[in-house]
């Protein structure tokens, strides 16, 4: 656009068409409009005779009333090829003749138009809207002829410059409608929970389009690619909300996977096209938005089956009491925690730890009703040990004191951590020990990929277990395992299969 405020400067110059003077045989006589003449582009108007009357009227013809412009080539003056003007007589052949007529005095008016020089420097939204209606006048041939003359002048980059937004959009609406340029219809998506949105509506970039045609159809096609991203973005926020508000998994798996953004390439810009290299630069590749969606689906997934989520810290204190008696130990514990995102839990455990020589074995049975067992071998200064559920554990001792340091990790879980401890004879038998640590859940690789499939017995995929009717404690060890991962509990199954019994 032009630096200059847009301004209504610009007025039709006076319309003067020539037909034939019945009475004068065969001398021309002008139809005049009293139309005022465009600002900067005229140097007077036509004076009425004496006692007339303003208005339309017919006289012989007397000649230019305007100071006529700089002389082209083979007389006609500039900005009009020709000769000009049209006459009736051009008119009244019809045809080829008339039709080369109308065209020749379109560009005349569209050259008149967009000339700028000292006096009239700008072209304003006015100027842009008279080329518009000029341009909506030609028939579809017409109309291709006269952006490719425009183009040879040098008007056509001018006047898509000038444009505003919503002048583009009106000048490839009409475009499209006098066949020069063609639109491909976006993509309908597939209907779906949270409503994701239609692929976009493209122009195709041809390459036979002129350069500045080019350039305008790239930028409205990266505009309206843009948009589309942004939908899609929205989309992936309104379905991760929903799935943060899912009550159960059955609800989770209701909302279904995410919708996967269409693949938008634009149309007609392939290795072979002019402006390749600098087209495609701009049509950065977008990265799938679906990833937030997936961490909204892991997240939510590991609440319901009141597990930590994956990539977060937990702080955790843990008070152990322990009394020995002979070669045994009693031990009972109150651990609590609280994680980055604000979720706070507690659970305790009491157990039985037995010793033979400088090894080990205890049983535990927690709160949640789970019995675990672990080795443990003491090596003087520290102490290392495993449980059941994979959990190794390295406990040193600071000598001389009564503090300490531990550190353990779960590969199967993926969780790791560590912190100090501090452990006090409250008596001769009897000890207590506490605990200060953190604890970090990490997400492993195939958790991604078993959320993000769709295959029989994942999250989103079919569960032909719970089609059979087979009990939690039927299903097979590595089943189980499976499906608690994606949150399946013998309680929440059961609820489940309780569900689809009713509903037969």
């Amino acid at each position: 656009m032009s630096t200059v405020s847009r301004r209504e400067s610009h007025t039709p110059a006076s319309t003067d068409l020539l037909v034939p003077d019945a009475e004068s045989h065969g001398t021309a006589s002008r139809v005049s409009a009293s139309v005022p003449a465009r600002t900067g582009r005229s140097t007077g108007k036509q004076e009425a005779p004496a006692g007339g009357v303003p208005g339309n009227q017919v006289e012989t013809y007397r000649g230019p009333v305007e100071k006529p412009r700089a002389q082209g080539p083979g007389g006609a003056p500039a900005g009009m090829e020709g000769g000009g003007a049209l006459t009736a007589g051009q008119l009244s052949r019809g045809g080829k003749a008339a039709e080369e007529a109308r065209a020749d005095a379109a560009f005349a008016d569209i050259r008149a138009t967009l000339h700028t020089d000292w006096k009239d420097w700008a072209v304003t939204d006015a100027d842009v809207r008279r080329v518009h209606e000029q341009l909506e006048r030609l028939p579809t041939a017409g109309y291709r002829r006269m952006l490719e003359r425009m183009e040879q002048g040098g008007l056509l980059g001018k006047y898509v410059k000038q444009m505003s937004p919503e002048a583009r959009e009106a000048f490839l609406s009409q475009a499209v409608s006098k066949g020069y340029v063609s639109r491909e219809p976006g993509k309908k998506a597939e209907p779906a929970p949270c409503n994701p949105p239609d692929g976009p509506a493209l122009y195709k970039n041809d390459a036979n389009l002129p350069g500045s045609v080019r350039q305008l159809v790239h930028e409205k096609n990266s505009e309206a690619r843009k948009a589309y991203d942004d939908a899609h973005h929205a989309y992936v926020r309104r379905y991760s909300e929903q799935v943060m508000r899912a009550k159960d998994l059955p609800a989770l798996r209701d909302l279904g996977e995410p919708v996967a953004p269409f693949s938008v390439s634009e149309p007609g810009v392939s290795s072979s096209h002019p402006d390749y290299a600098s087209f495609r630069s701009s049509w950065a590749r977008v990265p799938d938005t679906r990833v937030q969606a997936y961490k909204a689906v892991s997240d939510r997934s590991r609440d319901l089956a009141d597990a930590q989520r994956a990539g977060t810290l937990k702080l955790k204190q843990e008070t152990e009491l322990s009394v020995e008696s002979g070669d045994s130990t009693l031990k009972a514990s109150q651990e609590t925690g609280v994680t980055g995102y604000g979720k706070t839990d507690s659970s305790s455990k009491v157990g039985a730890e037995a010793s033979l020589g400088h090894r080990k074995t205890a049983v535990e049975l927690e709160s949640s009703g789970a019995v675990k067992t672990s080795e443990e071998v003491d090596f003087g200064v520290g102490r290392a040990s495993i449980d059941s559920e994979g959990t190794v554990r390295m406990e040193l001792s600071i000598p001389g004191t009564d503090y300490g340091a531990y550190s353990e990790f779960n590969h199967e879980k993926g969780t790791f951590g560590g912190g100090v401890s501090v452990e006090k004879d409250v008596s001769k038998d009897v000890k207590l020990k506490r605990e200060y640590g953190v604890t970090m859940q990490g997400s492993r690789s195939e958790r991604a990929q078993d959320i993000a499939a769709m295959t029989p017995g994942t999250l989103f995929g079919p569960l032909p277990e719970l089609e059979q009717g087979l009990a939690w404690k039927d299903l097979p060890a590595g089943r189980r395992a499976r499906m608690e991962r994606d949150g399946w509990s013998a309680g929440s199954w059961a609820s489940e299969l309780q569900k689809k019994s009713t509903r037969r």
